[in-house]
């Protein structure tokens, strides 16, 4: 596993796994492998690497830095795309969020360091693009049922869209049930997320983690699966961003 910062002494592993894709039944060669790491204060440390290089020539690390209550407060970015249709070829961006305002600070294509800050409405869930983190904001969404919710996506591959979205949203998402997967031998419960456009169902298990997610691209289903799972300690409440 790629990662910005190796793991340091004082950190202690609480969780980890790696989601491999499929379409039509064919692995693609991509993948986004992550750990969680305790702090000793409590705090907890998320690494991603998501390799998709010889799949789409795309390649993103992630770090996030999780405070006491399991809200973000740092999210820092390493995104490469050889091919760079959204006009992002390389970007290094570091998002710090502290008493409702975010902070960005990014640098472009090799120019010159630019920063934002942006003032977040009270309750605005931080939905990360990147697959460990994504359990938690739809549990998030669908808990808010039809109540309106102010959502912030930070965005890596689209130039014009940096460093994000904001905006108010009536949740995409609902429970859908639940059901009993197989993991290997392990039988793990979860709860069925679909999305009102049908395109995207997701199976969290009790720690909000994604253990499988199908959607339709292009008329093609694809899936995700999780590997190698090891499951957050039992006394360890799932995070929230």
């Amino acid at each position: 596993m790629r990662c910005l910062h190796p793991v340091q002494a004082h950190e202690s592993f609480l969780a980890g796994g790696r989601y491999h894709f499929s379409k039509r039944g064919a692995a693609l060669q991509k993948s986004e492998t992550w750990t969680i790491h305790a702090h000793p204060d409590g705090e907890k440390f998320i690494r991603v690497d998501a390799d998709s290089l010889r799949e789409e020539g795309r390649s993103i690390l992630a770090e996030a830095l999780l405070d006491r209550a399991g809200g973000l407060a740092r999210l820092d970015i390493r995104y490469e795309n050889a091919h760079f249709p959204g006009g992002v070829r390389d970007l290094r961006a570091t998002y710090q969020l502290a008493d409702g305002c975010l902070q960005v600070g990014y640098e472009l294509n090799g120019a010159e360091r630019q920063y934002q800050e942006l003032v977040l409405p009270p309750g605005t869930l931080i939905d990360v693009p990147l697959l460990p983190f994504r359990g938690r904001a739809i549990a998030a969404l669908a808990a808010q049922g039809n109540a309106p919710t102010w959502l912030f996506v930070p965005v890596f591959d689209y130039a014009q869209l940096l460093p994000g979205t904001l905006q108010q949203v009536v949740s995409p998402v609902a429970a859908a049930g639940t059901e009993v997967l197989r993991l290997g031998k392990r039988a793990i419960a979860t709860r069925r997320f679909r999305y009102h456009d049908k395109a995207a169902a997701y199976w969290l298990d009790k720690h909000d983690v994604i253990i499988r997610r199908v959607n339709a691209f292009q008329q093609q289903e694809i899936v995700v699966q999780i590997s190698n799972y090891v499951a957050p300690p039992a006394q360890q409440e799932s995070a929230r961003c």
